[in-house]
């Protein structure tokens, strides 16, 4: 796992230079007040695709998330936007109800900024392999190759069973044992996979004009909840995911949007025991219950 990694010897002169640079002259943007903005009128459709879009999970499988507490940390930046940025991410955190480690706790959420993000990703894959954790080399291949100005990825941890407890693996079969005697049904299954840590790489010259908080809150969404732009297509929800593609000069949100925090919220109140469907359910009613709350504001 990352947690414990960051501190140690990953970001050595070695891969810095491979791609640590950031825009360090650019002076921190101050923190906005509130996490979100009123995104627009919502229907049920636009809702369910929306949801759809980015909780792109087979039938009969879950939606992962953090069961541990989150420890945002960031490379790349000037001290002082380092500090704002990982201060808002934690911020966005306590407000879609997920669990923020203490201030000197070990960071399990990495926001690399750096020039050249396929290089910074071989670099890491030659000297810091664990940083992709179980991912096959073909997963790995995949990151590599996937176009836009930034990358993502989540660390699997290990399963946990519906009472929250750790699944072993046998070493003799290389199977998870589940010890239980609950089984699964067609509602609730017996096991749940969760996050152990993640990875955010953003170019550069996608965050040149950028606040910090919009970095951070794109970032957040994608750590947090393992949410792939590219999947949103012709969506017309407002998102802060479009923050870092959007033409320069164009409207883009300022923070999280109402839309945005809805689906972190969904999914980090959703059961703990429920397939995705359920999951997404949750997700769908807390954007409604999120859009409608601002439009009544």
């Amino acid at each position: 796992m990352i947690a414990g990694i960051v501190r140690g010897s990953l970001f050595s002169a070695a891969l810095v230079a491979a791609g640590s640079a950031a825009a360090q002259d650019q002076p921190a943007a101050p923190e906005t007040q509130q996490i979100v903005v009123t995104g627009k009128r919502s229907i049920d459709r636009e809702i369910r695709d929306f949801v759809g879009a980015l909780a792109e999970t087979p039938v009969q499988r879950q939606l992962s998330r953090f069961e541990q507490s989150v420890c945002p940390t960031a490379i790349g930046l000037a001290p002082a936007q380092r500090g704002a940025l990982i201060q808002r991410m934690r911020r966005v955190a306590e407000a879609a109800g997920i669990r923020v480690g203490e201030a000197k706790c070990s960071g399990n959420v990495v926001v690399v900024v750096t020039p050249d993000k396929r290089v910074f990703l071989k670099a890491l894959r030659e000297k810091k392999p664990e940083y992709f954790g179980d991912m096959s080399p073909s997963e790995i291949r995949k990151l590599l190759a996937q176009p836009g100005p930034a990358v993502a990825w989540q660390l699997r941890g290990q399963p946990l069973s519906a009472r929250g407890t750790p699944i072993d693996v046998d070493p003799a079969t290389g199977l998870l044992l589940n010890r239980t005697t609950e089984p699964a049904s067609r509602l609730t299954p017996s096991a749940r996979p969760q996050f152990d840590a993640a990875v955010v790489i953003v170019e550069t010259r996608a965050v040149t004009g950028l606040t910090t908080t919009e970095v951070a809150d794109y970032a957040a969404m994608r750590a947090y909840a393992g949410m792939d732009p590219s999947r949103l297509g012709d969506s017309a929800a407002p998102t802060i995911l479009r923050v870092l593609e959007a033409p320069m000069g164009s409207a883009v949100p300022p923070s999280l949007t109402d839309w945005d925090l809805g689906y972190l919220r969904g999914l980090y109140q959703s059961p703990l025991n429920a397939y995705s469907g359920a999951q997404r359910a949750a997700i769908r009613r807390e954007v409604a219950r999120q859009v409608q709350g601002a439009d009544a504001k």
